[in-house]
């Protein structure tokens, strides 16, 4: 694939040392916030903010190592396991050293054994559930990973699936649950721009006309002053605003014009522990809307990130879980019989503070 990665207004490589430093700019952005009172009634200093947030991911990534397989997976499909392990990235911490190190590696040689010879990472068990969701995450985690663990097959096989998503993309520049070109819908169109901005970040190479053609399909699913809508023609949701917003942002186009209606209709949805304001997939909208808010910055951010970090930090179980949310959409059918998925996004929702993940980096 020829590498074509002149896209505007974006600087996709970040040094790794980087990561470190903007971990100053969410701090310095709560000190200018308006004191928020949370549900203890207690104001807090933002260190101990960040505190608490550390604490709750780190009780999180326990939760999660213990629920790790002999054979590395967490789960047998492999969009929880690919969120787990961007979990404990996302937390800092690295292949090849560290208390997580085989947690880290095991994970990953479980996801490289699943690719097939389409370049799909998709357990054979699961190969029938839409393998377009798995392919998107589990490549975005095996991007992150390549970026820290030059390992020659990661590399071979990384390339392999960025390959696969490019090939399967539809004419208008979207994708959809299986992994041949034609049909399309943005709730998958969002998860391959997210992989291949990763695959950019670690030097794989994505022709600008993929890039093109996916701007205009999110472009396409814009609700004419409004929010996004899960295909062109349909109404908006909180779901599919957070993620076209996210789309473009990470694109680069933080100017375009369909970005701020749609971050004022995420401004209007309830944060609230359940599916209050349409939030059908609780954890899917938050994973989404607050990396939007951060991308936005300013007045967004600072209103949006203290209240759902406060919800988040006041819902995780004792073991460092997350339970599903009261009729979520987001059931053990979709997400696997344990925490693993809800464990996972809750913990990436958290990780905004710490930008450890260069594709989620503005």
């Amino acid at each position: 694939m020829n590498k074509l990665t002149t896209l505007p207004d974006i600087r996709f490589t970040v040094a790794w040392p980087i990561a470190f430093l903007l971990l100053l700019g969410p701090l310095a952005l709560a000190a200018q916030e308006a004191p928020v009172k949370a549900a203890t009634a207690e104001i807090l200093s933002d260190t101990r903010h960040i505190e608490r947030v550390r604490a709750a991911v780190d009780k999180a990534l326990a939760y999660l190592a213990n629920q790790q397989r002999d054979d590395g997976a967490f789960d047998g499909n492999n969009a929880p396991n690919a969120l787990a392990l961007l979990a404990f990235m996302g937390r800092g911490h690295v292949p090849g050293r560290g208390p997580y190190a085989d947690v880290l590696e095991k994970g990953k040689r479980f996801i490289l054994r699943s690719q097939n010879d389409a370049g799909v990472f998709v357990p054979e068990r699961t190969a029938s559930s839409g393998p377009m969701y798995q392919q998107a995450l589990a490549t975005l985690a095996m991007a992150e990973m390549y970026g820290m663990d030059p390992d020659p097959e990661l590399e071979e096989k990384l390339r392999k699936a960025v390959d696969c998503i490019v090939n399967c993309q539809a004419d208008n520049g979207g994708w959809r649950y299986q992994s041949s070109a034609g049909d399309h819908d943005l709730s998958v169109t969002v998860m391959q721009i997210v992989a291949l901005r990763a695959a950019n970040n670690a030097e794989i190479g994505v022709p600008e006309s993929t890039i093109e053609k996916a701007v205009a399909y999110v472009r396409s699913c814009n609700i004419g002053g409004g929010g996004y809508g899960y295909q062109p023609g349909g109404g908006p949701s909180p779901q599919m605003s957070a993620a076209g917003t996210v789309s473009l942002q990470l694109l680069g186009y933080f100017d375009d014009p369909t970005i701020p209606p749609a971050l004022k209709h995420l401004s209007g949805i309830p944060v609230a522990w359940g599916t209050d304001g349409g939030v059908s997939h609780f954890f899917y909208f938050h994973y989404y809307a607050i990396q939007a808010n951060y991308q936005a910055g300013g007045a967004y951010w600072a209103d949006w990130h203290p209240r759902v970090r406060e919800l988040f930090l006041e819902n995780q179980k004792p073991d460092g879980s997350w339970d599903n949310v009261p009729g979520g959409a987001e059931n053990a059918g979709l997400a696997g019989v344990n925490n693993v998925y809800w464990t996972s996004m809750a913990s990436l929702v958290l990780e905004v503070y710490m930008h450890f993940l260069p594709a989620y980096q503005r």
